[in-house]
């Protein structure tokens, strides 16, 4: 990341100068504003990444937005699951924060650049309704058996060697991400209005089945019609564009 050396610093800015060209361009200052907190400035340029990804759907200004904003959501997703009692260690919150992060590219045209926070707002709320439905699904299957005998905990902390293998496995995901991604982005854009209303209600917005069916008048048996046919359409065409340009391990590689 570059630093900024200025006192009004906003900290570790992202990599691509390009994309930081962008957001000047667009009027987007890279230090602190008179009276901001550093906190308050980086929800504000978290905001303006995402708003320049949404408007471009460049995969640069998303991979620039997740180098910038993935460690406070990481740390937000943490607190989270620090209010959910006996959940919380059922949850991975690497896994929490990478489907919000999926979720966020996935429906980034619905996002709205209201004020400083919009991005944090947003994520959080996507967050919080993954965790909520990750809950829901967990309360209904069946708990299994524990293992007999004593476990003996793992410890967390890695060797240096441990850690830079982990550092460069989540760069490997990344690039691997970027390629599904697109392909989802390509596929989600070819679903009829309704569908893809449909889905951000449901995936995006957390809305009840119930309030889907108010607000696009339809029943509740057609409402998961359309789900599932949206979501069985975008599966077809990401497989089809995969075989057809190689799998994302083999378009690494290449």
């Amino acid at each position: 990341m570059i630093q900024v050396p200025t006192s009004d610093s906003l900290g570790p800015l992202p990599h691509n100068a390009t994309i930081l060209g962008r957001l000047r361009e667009r009027g987007v200052s890279l230090s602190l504003l008179p009276g901001e907190t550093r906190e308050l400035g980086r929800a504000r340029l978290e905001t303006a990444l995402m708003a320049l990804f949404r408007d471009g759907r460049e995969e640069a200004a998303f991979a620039a937005l997740y180098e910038f904003a993935h460690a406070e959501l990481a740390s937000w997703v943490e607190l989270l699951l620090s209010g959910a009692g006996r959940m919380r260690g059922l949850i991975d919150p690497a896994e929490l924060v990478q489907d919000t992060l999926v979720n966020v590219y996935r429906y980034a045209e619905s996002f709205r650049d209201e004020h400083a926070r919009s991005f944090r707002v947003w994520t959080h709320t996507i967050a919080t309704n993954l965790l909520r439905r990750s809950c829901i699904r967990r309360e209904r299957t069946s708990l299994q058996a524990l293992p007999e005998g004593v476990c003996e905990p793992r410890d967390p902390r890695g060797t240096p060697t441990e850690e830079l293998v982990r550092g460069e496995d989540q760069r490997s995901v990344l690039a691997a991400w970027m390629i599904v991604l697109s392909q989802y982005a390509e596929a989600y854009e070819q679903l009829s209005p309704r569908d893809r209303q449909a889905l951000d209600m449901i995936e995006v917005q957390g809305l009840s089945y119930a309030a889907a069916c108010k607000r696009l008048s339809v029943g509740l048996s057609n409402m998961k019609m359309i789900l599932f046919r949206a979501r069985r359409r975008i599966r077809a065409r990401i497989a089809e564009r995969l075989e057809s340009a190689g799998s994302p391990r083999a378009a690494l590689a290449g």
